[in-house]
């Protein structure tokens, strides 16, 4: 029998999250919600734990990141006896037997060195056209991934230091630095949100923008440089496609962004954090 656990990580939560944690609950033995808020939804919560027993709630008190969060929830699942461990933000949400499929998929196949089984992401309303394939990946986010309780024995806690943001880049690729592969199962589809994602058109392209808040992009600046620095050697494509990214990132807010400046000035506080060391909660 292969033992899951789960955790879900919470900040002021609404009602939604009772769905989405309905289409991935049946298929775990435990799920640990750790909650970041600095206020308790009294309200929320006794629902959520009157309706799924296999639950056990943790509330922080306050917004300590997402990375000790997952940590939290790893620690109990290893405690618990747990071999793989569900990783999911409140905003996910699976198709139907979607996680039975990635669960089977461990159970049928040699996965010993296998860091992290992804579904593929998928924008909430984007069309998806099926396939079959076992895609090995760079990076994975975060939400609705299972990862391997051995390989994260071996290489350590997500960054907690980070305190959100490239916390998840960073931990696959020091899982494959360790010598551990990210595989994405792309007829496995996972839902979430990213953002207040909007489509501009500009000189007949599509272009898409996160609309991420500037406290985001100083922690997007800040980490993203750190992982540049620690991994350039070891994974030169990814930083180098990455830097490009935050180019392209940076040039977009300019042209279509509300509050452009100041996100740009958190940008700059975040490349200067990064040339002093300074990490941690802004």
């Amino acid at each position: 029998m292969l033992n899951i656990d789960g955790v879900v990580v919470f900040y002021n939560p609404n009602d939604d999250v009772i769905e989405n944690i309905k289409s991935y609950i049946k298929d775990i033995r435990k799920l640990y919600i750790i909650d970041n808020s600095e206020n308790k939804n009294e309200e929320l919560i006794n629902k959520i734990i009157n309706q799924f027993s296999n639950v056990e709630y943790f509330w922080l008190g306050e917004n300590k990141g997402i990375a000790y969060a997952l940590n939290k929830g790893a620690e109990l699942a290893i405690k618990n006896g747990a071999e793989w461990l569900l990783t999911m933000d409140q905003d996910s949400k699976f198709k139907e037997n979607v996680l039975r499929k990635m669960i089977n998929f461990i159970k049928t196949n040699d996965t010993s060195k296998v860091g992290i089984i992804s579904p593929l992401h998928k924008m909430r309303g984007d069309e998806y056209i099926g396939s079959d394939d076992i895609i090995e990946k760079i990076t994975v986010m975060t939400s609705g991934n299972l990862l391997n309780l051995f390989a994260y024995k071996k290489c350590n806690k997500f960054r907690d230091d980070y305190f959100i943001d490239y916390v998840d880049h960073e931990y696959c690729l020091r899982l494959r630095k360790n010598g551990f592969k990210i595989l994405v199962l792309t007829s496995a589809v996972l839902y979430h949100n990213l953002g207040t994602i909007k489509v501009y058109n500009f000189f007949r392209k599509k272009i898409k923008v996160t609309n991420h808040s500037p406290l985001r992009r100083y922690y997007i600046s800040r980490n993203r440089l750190d992982v540049f620095k620690k991994y350039i050697k070891n994974e030169p494509y990814f930083v180098l496609l990455d830097l490009k990214s935050f180019l392209l990132e940076w040039i977009k807010i300019l042209l279509f962004e509300q509050n452009k400046w100041k996100k740009s000035k958190f940008i700059v506080r975040g490349i200067k954090d990064f040339l002093i060391g300074k990490k941690g909660k802004y």
